[in-house]
């Protein structure tokens, strides 16, 4: 089945009621071209969410959504909701989590393919989640590593970023998966138990990203201003953080012909199979999945501690601060 399949149902320029599960979804504006350049239309990008939902769902369960909204598609700037519209039926969850200063916040949770599709057709594009679920929202149950190139850098850089990075947590013990995020850079994660909090687990991230900086002082850096980087790779460790969020597997991105953020096999990168961020896209992601199975699908099970790996990690400090 190609890529860009689409539904008879939503091939239409107008309207439509779609029916999944329980629920029944009136869909709006489906030829509206929300990748002008590329012309993919609504329609489209909601067959992609209703194809891609048995796939995408153990990533987006039990997790805190933040939504990335284009409306009028990405030729216009869009926004971040955090807060679920007062219109969103009543069947999509929202959990409330208090705000530091007075107020709360109505967070959705994507638990089922036609919530997926629903907010696809608010015009949803990009499908943020908090590092932690629920019930435990206080303790990430993930610990991600977002290397985040300056403009121009060849891919093969990033690439070596991740694996030297890979390098460093095998040398810990620790399970390592890698994502293009169909953007320009690389997620690597450690899949957690939900034992530690947040602010643990990110001066964890901190110490392994001063490692990396020390033994290539050139190549990373932990600065986020952008004019003082210079050509190095930031080594993003601040989403490890409460409320921060990490673009979900299999989200597509706001970006010219609609690429996705794709777990890979770390040969992909060892070989060079993989030659862009934005390698898998819309059009191509299904013919993927369709030869090999999602490289993700152990992700939880081989969830692990820190514990081991603290002790180790502060060895290395040491022997790097005394080079």
């Amino acid at each position: 089945m190609r890529g860009r399949f689409v539904p008879a149902r939503l091939k239409k320029t107008g309207s439509a009621r779609l029916r999944i599960g329980r629920r029944s979804i009136d869909l709006s504006a489906l030829g509206k071209k929300l990748f002008p350049r590329s012309k993919i239309t609504k329609g489209e990008m909601i067959a992609y969410y209703e194809r891609i939902a048995p796939t995408m769902a153990p990533y987006l369960k039990n997790r805190l959504l933040v939504l990335h909204r284009y409306p009028n598609g990405i030729a216009e700037e869009g926004f971040y909701q955090k807060d679920a519209s007062l219109y969103f039926p009543e069947w999509i969850p929202r959990v409330a989590v208090k705000k530091r200063e007075d107020g709360t916040t109505n967070y959705v949770v994507c638990n089922e393919a036609a919530t997926l599709v629903y907010l696809a057709n608010q015009g949803t594009i990009t499908f943020h989640t908090w590092l932690s679920r629920i019930p435990k929202i206080d303790y990430p149950d993930k610990l991600v590593f977002d290397f985040d190139p300056p403009p121009r850098t060849p891919f093969s850089r990033i690439s070596w970023a991740a694996l030297e990075c890979r390098k460093l947590l095998d040398s810990l013990g620790l399970p390592t998966f890698v994502m293009t995020t169909g953007s320009r850079g690389l997620h690597v994660v450690v899949p957690l138990k939900p034992q530690e909090t947040f602010d643990a687990v990110k001066k964890f991230a901190r110490n392994c990203a001063q490692v990396l900086i020390m033994r290539h002082p050139g190549k990373f850096t932990l600065e986020m201003r952008k004019v003082k980087r210079g050509r190095r790779i930031l080594v993003d460790i601040f989403r490890n953080a409460f409320a921060q969020i990490s673009v979900t597997p299999y989200s597509l991105r706001a970006k010219p012909g609609a690429p996705v953020a794709t777990p890979i096999r770390w040969q992909e990168l060892t070989r060079g199979s993989v030659s862009s961020s934005q390698r898998y896209t819309i059009k191509n992601i299904f013919r993927r999945l369709a030869r090999t199975q999602d490289p993700w699908h152990d992700f939880r099970a081989q969830a692990t501690t820190l514990t081991r790996a603290r002790t180790q990690l502060a060895k290395l400090l040491k022997q790097e601060a005394e080079l």
